[in-house]
């Protein structure tokens, strides 16, 4: 009888260890089971975040630059989407600091946007795709920022004290390694078979010169003459190159006009001029851009949106668009004029077609005066 109850022990002792087993596997199972769900739940995420990294937040439309209230520091960057949503102030929202005082252009060189802020003395470095920083260049009162070479671009600087300085920007290390004098005031550019056009627009004074900078050199080659105050400069399709100038208005110590002089559009070839536009006194132009093609030029003068083919003989009297612009720009067949009703509230920027039909308008910054095209 006790080797029955033995064996009977020994049975159940068998039976309760298989059972330990069996249960010991489930749970191992059902532990594997966990970590692998919890692997793929952790993949499919991780994919999702870097799609959302890559597609980037600020790929399909444009920016405005918006200067701001003078010595306020409230300058910024909108952008506005292919669907015409606006996102204000996109720098800010991405970084731990406000851009700074009068944003006055923005240049999209290779990954990066660099956002000139003018009397902050500074040029600020973001990444395009998401606006988060990646540096700062201080330079006094710089203007505009051009891609000259692979590895090179300029930086007009009216300097301390409204000098006459190009800087030469090393692209690989966001560092300035030369500067190039040229005449005072220098302000838009733009680049053509190897040669940089300045306009110097004279600061707060006036010029009347473009300098001609060789770009393998970083020396001024020639400087043309041209009428009071050039601010803008576009390239055509045949890389002639196209110079609006302003004119201006003397007064005297009463505010009585003592001397005007008339505004200009240059056409200029192998550096040479080869043909000018004179506009009416007091018409003031400025804002030239061209379409995408370069075939048709785009400015305002008067009050008003003129177009003129870069092949005309003489200049269109009849605007296409009966509205004064602080700013303007072409894109894809769509001419943009950015309005600063005042400097102490939101701008607007309008969208019009090429015949002159608004689009659409919408609200941007406090003193919207150009645009950067993603």
């Amino acid at each position: 009888m006790k080797t029955m109850k033995t064996m009977k022990t020994m049975k159940t002792m068998k039976t309760i260890k298989k059972m330990k087993t069996m249960k010991t596997m489930k749970t191992m199972n059902i532990f594997k089971t966990l970590i692998l769900t919890s692997v793929i739940l952790t993949s499919c995420t991780k994919d999702n975040l870097d799609s959302t990294n890559y597609d980037g937040l600020y790929n399909d439309g444009y920016f405005v630059t918006n200067e701001g209230n003078f010595n306020t520091g409230n300058g910024s960057i909108s952008f506005v989407d292919e669907y015409g949503v606006v996102e204000n102030d996109v720098f800010a929202s991405n970084n731990s600091f406000v851009l700074g005082d009068v944003v006055q252009s923005m240049t999209i060189i290779n990954d990066n946007a660099y956002i000139v802020v003018n009397n902050s003395n500074k040029i600020e470095i973001a990444s395009v795709d998401s606006m988060n920083y990646v540096g700062t260049i201080e330079v006094g009162f710089p203007r505009y920022i051009k891609q000259v070479s692979d590895d090179k671009a300029y930086i007009t600087s009216w300097g301390t004290g409204f000098g006459s300085e190009v800087k030469v920007l090393d692209l690989n290390t966001n560092t300035i390694v030369n500067t190039i004098i040229c005449g005072v005031g220098p302000d838009a550019i733009e680049v053509s078979n190897g040669y940089a056009y300045v306009c110097n627009i004279g600061g707060y004074s006036v010029n009347n010169t473009i300098s001609i900078i060789d770009v393998s050199s970083d020396m001024v080659i020639t400087t043309l003459e041209l009428s009071d105050k050039p601010n803008s400069v576009v390239v055509d399709v045949d890389e002639n190159i196209w110079v609006l100038t302003k004119g201006t208005t003397e007064y005297d110590e009463n505010w009585n006009t003592v001397a005007v002089s008339p505004g200009s559009l240059y056409k200029i070839n192998n550096n040479v001029v080869v043909q000018e536009f004179t506009f009416p006194l007091g018409d003031y132009a400025s804002n030239l851009v061209i379409n995408n093609s370069g075939n048709v030029l785009y400015y305002s003068c008067a009050g008003a949106v003129f177009s003129l083919e870069v092949n005309s003989s003489e200049l269109n009297i009849d605007p296409i668009i009966n509205k004064s612009f602080y700013g303007l720009g072409f894109n894809d067949n769509y001419i943009y004029g950015a309005s600063a009703p005042s400097f102490t509230q939101s701008g607007l920027s309008y969208r019009y077609t090429t015949n002159g039909i608004v689009v659409d308008s919408v609200n941007v910054g406090i003193g919207p005066n150009g645009y950067c095209f993603n």
